[in-house]
């Protein structure tokens, strides 16, 4: 070897030793909590990751955000290029990606969960900085009443309804923790706006359409008042949409990770059937047709958008699922499977498949 290429081989391996060790000390200077806030409608929780190496000295992660009562969904893939961040989050359709600053104390970038896109910044802090700095509510409205299990905010105009409001909630409060044996360690906050577009501003989807009345959240309901609902509903179809929002925050109550990680299947089919919205005329009018080239699979079901989901009338196929499993199975079927969305086979006896099979056929024979 001349002197001219060892200097040569030499110069090769310094500049790929410099890389590597960069690229080391990038992974190195991501171990540990990062938090930013993201941007909600009326609210703006925090986010959190926490970045770890594993035994093969990879990094790996979860995410949560304490202020929604959720935390560890697994961060699927954590990629760097220089000071270049990405993380991958599969169960919540959400990504984002980031540059670590200078000091190696902040990553600046875009974060992405199904449609929805902003700009956050992600602190590196301690991990007692997490529990101590939860932000108040916002909540802009007045409390109107409260009672042993729910807090009513509302306009002084709709408090008309608090009444049946409140009867509605207690009932099927009661009814659902004991069927998903759960149990609250706080009162719910129920937010009722006075009109459609105040409240598709408030949960950011300002161009919802109008069956778009109802969302839900760690301890919190929010809804349309019944006595203003919109062109699509009306005071009736308002108080079961009340009811459909609880089952979700039952659920979230339920699960570490929230709804995240659920099939929309059935943490939607789940409140659209026991909230008594499965009537036999969106039967009559859904399963008119069917083949088995025309049935939404479970996976389709899954995978749609929200706009998209109520498009392909995917409640009502999801709650005919459900309704399915509870007549086969009982509610208790389903308390274990919102637990633990992938366990047919010890739940059930049988695979996913073979499930989902038996409920296509049944569909199809009884149209």
């Amino acid at each position: 070897m001349t002197y001219k290429t060892a200097l040569i081989f030499l110069l090769t391996i310094t500049v790929i030793q410099s890389q590597l060790f960069a690229q080391s000390t990038v992974k190195d200077n991501l171990i540990g909590n990062w938090m930013g806030s993201v941007k909600m409608g009326e609210d703006s929780p925090r986010l959190v990751f926490e970045i770890v190496k594993d035994i093969n000295n990879s990094l790996k992660g979860t995410v949560g955000s304490p202020d929604k009562g959720i935390k560890g969904i697994p961060v699927n893939n954590i990629l760097t290029a220089g000071d270049s961040v990405i993380f991958e989050i599969n169960a919540a359709s959400a990504i984002f990606k980031g540059l670590l600053s200078v000091d190696k104390k902040s990553i600046s970038g875009i974060w992405q969960e199904e449609d929805s896109k902003q700009l956050i910044t992600l602190k590196s802090v301690a991990a007692e900085e997490i529990e101590v700095s939860k932000p108040n509510k916002n909540i802009k409205y007045n409390l109107q009443f409260s009672n042993e299990y729910f807090n009513f905010y509302l306009e002084d105009k709709d408090t008309s309804v608090i009444t049946n409001l409140a009867k509605t909630l207690n009932a099927n409060y009661v009814q659902l923790t004991t069927i998903m044996k759960a149990k609250f360690s706080e009162k719910i906050d129920v937010i009722i706006y006075p009109d459609i577009n105040s409240f598709h501003k408030a949960i950011n989807l300002e161009s919802a359409p109008d069956w778009v009345v109802g969302a839900a959240g760690k301890n919190e309901l929010k809804m349309v008042s019944p006595i203003n609902p919109g062109t699509v509903h009306n005071y009736e179809s308002l108080m079961k949409a009340i009811v459909h929002e609880l089952c979700h925050t039952v659920v979230i109550d339920m699960r570490e990770q929230g709804r995240v990680g659920l099939p929309k299947w059935l943490d939607e089919g789940f409140a659209f059937y026991y909230a008594k919205q499965l009537t036999e005329k969106d039967k009559e009018m859904s399963f008119a047709n069917l083949t088995k080239t025309n049935v939404p699979t479970w996976d389709t079901l899954d995978k749609a958008g929200t706009l998209e989901f109520g498009n392909i009338n995917g409640y009502v196929f999801s709650a005919s699922i459900v309704e399915f499993l509870v007549n086969k199975y009982g509610y208790e079927s389903i308390r274990k499977l919102i637990l633990n969305p992938s366990d047919f086979v010890n739940i059930f006896g049988m695979t996913q498949t073979k499930l989902e099979n038996g409920w296509m056929n049944k569909l199809i024979k009884a149209k």
